[in-house]
C-alpha cells in the first residue's frame, strides 16, 4: 500500500505556499490523494499518468501534480517523488509557473541526495 510521506518536505515553503494560495494547494493535494488511490488500487504508474491529466513526469522519478477546479488560481504544483519499491510518496515541495525551473531542480538536488542514503 502506498503512503505519502513528509520526510523530504521542505516544510517552511509548503507553510508559506498554503498560507498564501490555501485553494490552490488544497486542490493539489486532493489530487495527491487521488494518485495514490488509484496506485493502492494497482494500477501502473504510467497509466495513471495517461488517466491524470494534472499530473506529469519531471525526471527522476519526480513528478509535478497541478491543482484543478479552482478558477482564477495561481498555476500551482505540488512536487512529489515516487518510490515504487518502498510504496511511498514523498511530498518536495510547493511551486508555480514562475519558479518551475528552480523547483525541479531543487526537488532533484533533494531526490538525488537521499538516493545516496539508501
Amino acid at each position: 500500500m502506498f503512503e505519502i510521506d513528509n520526510s523530504l518536505a521542505e516544510k517552511g515553503c509548503i507553510k508559506r505556499y498554503e498560507k498564501k494560495h490555501r485553494e490552490e494547494c488544497a486542490s493539489c493535494l486532493e489530487n495527491l490523494l487521488e494518485v495514490k488511490e488509484y496506485l493502492n488500487a494497482g494500477m501502473p504508474l504510467p497509466q495513471v499518468l495517461r488517466c491524470c491529466s494534472y499530473l506529469r513526469s519531471e525526471g527522476e522519478d519526480i513528478y509535478r501534480i497541478g491543482q484543478t477546479g479552482v478558477v482564477g488560481a495561481k498555476e500551482t504544483r505540488l512536487y512529489v517523488y515516487v518510490r515504487i519499491v518502498n510504496g511511498k510518496i514523498y511530498k518536495l515541495t510547493f511551486g508555480d509557473k514562475d519558479s518551475q525551473q528552480r523547483d525541479i531542480n531543487r526537488c532533484k538536488q533533494i531526490v538525488r541526495k537521499f538516493k545516496k542514503t539508501i
